[in-house]
């Protein structure tokens, strides 16, 4: 496996610069970072927390920040984000960036000119709203659009679980050009919500994914999109999890920092109120 990850971002009064941090000292080897905990007014600090951790970047979604990148009334926003990516990606270590195709707003006029002008190569990620063969529709367009920036497609695991139930959740893996594939993202989710969930928190056969993107031979990107539920240790206990079936030295570094760091940051985050 290339990398592991973990997506971070501003939590509970913590800058997204401390999360960075906290991920390191546990060992975590790479995170996925997004407009909500990082900006212009912000970036020095990040970068500094960054140091020569390669990262990930998911560009804005409705879910999340309210608009992506296909909204027409948000030029600006937009526009400050290319800036960020395009100015400093560098400093970043940005090696991917991860956008949706056309949610329920905006149109795909507007989401091709805006990510031509970003200077990182991309990855397309499949979402709830459409189904594998609006999907496949989609990737065929974008290739067509966005060439050699384009490197290839994300698989989000809860995204098809939710859209395709637990009987043809994995089609998609082949439906799709298995070998474009760049990265998988990974969380638990609860009926009918993509919950971003720590593995067990939710209904997804964990195991049993983490088998078979290992039996067919993955060995790119997997990012855990967990947020800190049902708590900050239980992501972490997600990460290890991936790390044991795919990286044993970076699952054994996980365990080990988690033992004698656990302690020091507790004491660190009692005062923000995170568990």
């Amino acid at each position: 496996m290339e990398l592991i990850g973990q997506t971070v971002q501003a939590y509970k009064g913590l800058g997204c610069e401390h999360i960075i941090r906290l991920a390191k000292s546990l060992g975590i080897e790479s995170c996925e970072i997004n407009p909500q905990g990082v900006n212009l007014e912000n970036i020095d600090k990040i970068i500094e927390a960054v140091g020569k951790m390669k990262t990930t970047f998911h560009l804005p979604v409705e879910g999340i920040e309210g608009f992506d990148f296909a909204y027409p009334e948000k030029e600006k926003e937009i526009q400050d984000i290319i800036k960020l990516v395009n100015d400093y990606g560098k400093d970043l270590n940005i090696i991917l960036g991860v956008f949706h195709p056309v949610e329920t707003q905006g149109n795909l006029e507007t989401l091709l000119k805006n990510i031509k002008q970003l200077k990182i190569p991309l990855i397309v990620e499949n979402i709830v709203l459409t189904s594998d063969e609006e999907f496949i529709e989609a990737y065929n367009l974008f290739k067509k659009e966005l060439g050699n920036q384009l490197k290839g497609w994300l698989f989000d695991v809860a995204h098809s679980y939710l859209r395709n139930g637990p009987e043809k959740y994995l089609d998609l893996l082949d439906k799709m050009p298995f070998d474009e594939l760049e990265e998988i993202h990974l969380s638990d989710c609860t009926e009918g919500e993509d919950s971003h969930y720590s593995f067990g928190a939710g209904i997804l056969p964990v195991k049993q994914i983490l088998q078979e993107i290992k039996k067919r031979g993955f060995s790119k990107i997997i990012v855990n999109e967990i947020d800190a539920y049902p708590s900050l240790w239980s992501a972490i206990d997600s990460y290890r999890e991936v790390a044991k079936y795919f990286k044993k030295r970076l699952y054994l570094k996980v365990t080990a920092r988690q033992v004698f760091v656990k302690p020091l940051i507790q004491k660190k985050l009692k005062k923000a109120d995170i568990t």
